[in-house]
């Protein structure tokens, strides 16, 4: 196997195990943990968020650090896998999608998570609140189904001859 052809195998299969397991851990979140928050605000924001050290937890699952282990080395396979014309078309979206879910993360949820969840919505009023869940809510379904159409593209590139 020439070297470029085991580099790009080393990257599918690093980045496919690490969107599986952010894919995982995010649909976990949004059937187990987010009802938990997000079902009668603010008192379930207040109750879950407020005093509690779920927030910086939380992090090492979703947090900056493993955002840019999954966006590193997806974009790596975009240089080293672009000679392969058919692969590059499938690892490209992902790329896109993984790249939207990145800024799109830092510039409209981030904000959203230092009110709900830092600050478990203190000094908002409770239609606030509930205004605030409703959109973090509908942007975190956002994200996920971009990001997880990205992850079905990554695993059509998988499937497909590298040679």
């Amino acid at each position: 196997m020439p070297r470029r052809d085991l580099i790009v195998n080393y990257l599918l299969w690093y980045n496919v195990l690490s969107l599986g397991i952010w894919v995982g851990g995010t649909l976990f979140q949004m059937l187990v943990v987010v009802p938990l928050w997000s079902d009668s605000p603010p008192e379930s924001v207040h109750a879950f968020w407020a005093g509690t050290q779920y927030y910086s937890t939380i992090h090492h699952f979703f947090g900056p650090l493993t955002q840019v282990l999954r966006v590193v080395p997806l974009l790596a396979l975009v240089v080293v896998a672009w000679p392969n014309a058919e692969l590059r078309t499938w690892i490209v979206i992902c790329a896109a999608t993984m790249v939207f879910g990145f800024i799109f993360t830092r510039a409209y949820v981030y904000p959203m998570n230092d009110v709900l969840f830092a600050k478990a919505g203190e000094g908002l009023d409770a239609d606030a609140v509930r205004s605030l869940v409703s959109r973090w809510v509908f942007a975190d379904r956002l994200r996920f189904a971009v990001m997880t159409g990205g992850y079905l593209s990554l695993l059509r590139a998988f499937r497909l001859p590298l040679g």
